[in-house]
């Protein structure tokens, strides 16, 4: 070309039209680091925000009450609002409760600017711990196989069930995932704390992930063992900088509540006392126990899908690391491996166990089930990609959605009642740990407001007759405080002789019952008690019914 058709194809590039401010759009993007990021970064951004999305929709249609300790975390979150609003910043740190304040405080601050309901504060732990969740994997998957396996290990990761459903409620197990998912980083980009400025983190992280819940060191216990034991103990600097961040971030909170230590660590999974079910303390030494894990992962955790993939994953790089022994490039994918082993074995050998318990091992599980694809022949990997297309689609379509029915092979029969879900394989659920599709089950907070217009101030509720999954009475303290309601939790039925108090009656529906004033999703039925102070007598009472007040009659 001469270079006067050059200049004359230069001019027509110069005349192409151009944002106003893009040339300092692009310089920021480059101070910034953005420029530099890959379609896989972008990829795994979008990914956490769809999943923050779906979770925002589910919250805005479900009217359900809030079950067992997502119903007390919500209290003690209301609980750190009120100090907050009115002044008292330390009340939080001070406040009686065995788990620590962080996680709670992250919801009252979304109480802070989305007002006291339910999804204010759980739509700020998404926002929070989901990109921590997902900055975690991806940085591991892209540490130890390429960016390509980040990219696959967020949506492996934000498409295990037993996490979904936990997002739906205000809980702390997925706050603390997030946080073992960072460590993990961290720790392996370290070196086996060579390098001072990830040790340095490592710390920050394991201060904040101590201070969201008292298990946190369980998940990263082993894998540190292990890199001090394969010549960690020689960059001892590290080592050190790394405890002393940690304590620094963490240990004021358990100086003050020292003296609860008996109840932490019962919390943290070492009671066997009178108030855990035999099925969740089995024998240590028995099969029961060794496999309860096992069941938990597949039925629980990832489904038929994803557990495919993460044996596959673990196979290849057992069969992988004894082909290639001592290469450099593949010790952090030992360490991986082995950590999550000796995660499992931590978590087998406590005497308590809980499904959520086995939680952070996602972590793990996603980087071993994904890192592998990019490694195979193409056939192959095409094959693992659609399997994990399939189990990220059916999980997030069943347990978010609620579409379809359960898919199960039942292994025994009859089958047992086990939280685990032992001796079956579930290939597609709709459930994930008594929660999934959004449910107006009776939709008994919008009852509870409008009980509180009709001039009723205080509700009682049977201790008998709310200990149930559908009717819990830890969700009712926090929905009648979000109604302006004081709730008083009785241990039989109670009944007032004002009307500004109403007693809930929750019990099964008969033939002969009085019309009730909502149903749960279990079909069982809620009357309102209230005084009529026009005919001077208890009666029922329903602020939807034409006529409100009827006659008690039989409830069932």
């Amino acid at each position: 070309m001469s270079s006067e058709g050059a200049a004359t194809t230069g001019s027509a590039v110069g005349r192409a039209p151009r944002l106003r401010g893009a040339g300092r759009q692009t310089a920021l993007a480059a101070r910034l680091g953005v420029a530099r990021w890959s379609g896989y970064a972008w990829g795994a951004i979008a990914a956490t925000a769809a999943f923050i999305a779906m979770t925002i929709w589910w919250l805005s249609q479900d009217r359900s009450i809030p079950i067992y300790d997502a119903g007390h975390h919500l209290e003690v979150v209301f609980a750190f609002h009120s100090m907050i609003a009115s002044g008292n910043w330390l009340g939080p740190f001070e406040y009686n409760e065995v788990y620590p304040p962080l996680g709670h405080l992250v919801g009252a601050l979304g109480t802070l600017i989305g007002g006291v309901t339910v999804p204010a504060p759980i739509i700020a732990q998404n926002l929070v711990f989901v990109p921590l969740l997902a900055l975690g994997v991806y940085q591991t998957g892209r540490l130890l196989f390429g960016s390509a396996a980040g990219l696959l290990a967020v949506i492996f990761v934000l498409c295990t069930p037993l996490l979904i459903a936990q997002l739906h409620n205000f809980m702390l197990d997925p706050p603390m995932t997030a946080m073992v998912a960072v460590s993990l980083w961290l720790l392996l980009a370290s070196r086996d704390f060579e390098r001072m400025d990830y040790s340095l983190a490592l710390g920050v992280a394991a201060g904040i992930g101590m201070l969201v819940k008292v298990q946190y060191p369980v998940y990263l216990a082993g894998l540190v063992l292990l890199m001090l034991a394969r010549g960690g103990w020689r960059n001892w600097r590290g080592f050190l900088a790394f405890l002393a961040v940690g304590t620094v971030i963490a240990a004021p909170w358990y100086i003050v509540h020292i003296s609860e230590f008996g109840r932490i660590t019962e919390i943290a999974g070492t009671g066997t006392g009178s108030g855990v079910q035999p099925d969740l303390a089995p024998p240590p030494l028995s099969s029961a126990n060794f496999l309860w894990y096992f069941w938990s992962v597949l039925n629980s955790q990832l489904l038929v899908p994803l557990f495919l993939l993460t044996v596959g994953g673990a196979l290849w790089m057992f069969v992988t690391l004894r082909r290639r022994r001592g290469g450099d490039a593949y010790g952090g994918r030992l360490e991986l491996l082995a950590g999550c082993f000796l995660t499992w074995l931590t978590i087998t050998i406590t005497p308590h166990h809980d499904i959520r318990y086995g939680m952070p091992l996602i972590p793990y599980m996603a980087v071993i089930g994904t890192g592998w694809i990019v490694c195979l022949p193409r056939r192959p990997a095409l094959a693992a990609l659609a399997l994990l297309v399939l189990g990220a689609g059916a999980n997030t379509l069943g347990v978010t959605f609620g579409v379809g029915d359960e898919e199960v092979i039942a292994l025994t029969h009859p089958l047992p009642k086990a939280e685990e879900e032992s001796d079956r394989v579930i290939f597609y659920a709709t459930q994930a740990f008594v929660n999934a599709a959004p449910s107006r089950d009776g939709n008994v907070p919008g009852l509870l407001d409008e009980l509180h217009r009709a001039g009723v101030r205080l509700v009682a509720v049977s201790l008998q007759q709310s200990a149930g999954i559908d009717f819990s009475f830890e969700g009712l303290v926090p929905l009648g405080e979000i109604a302006g309601l004081q709730v008083a939790v009785v241990q039989s039925l109670e009944f007032g002789r004002s009307p500004e108090i109403a007693t809930l009656i929750h019990e099964p529906v008969g033939a002969g019952s009085s019309p009730t004033c909502t149903r749960v999703s279990d079909g069982t039925g809620v009357w309102v008690a209230r005084f009529d102070a026009a005919a001077g007598k208890l009666a029922l009472y329903c602020p939807s019914r034409r006529i409100k007040y009827y006659a008690i009659g039989h409830v069932h």
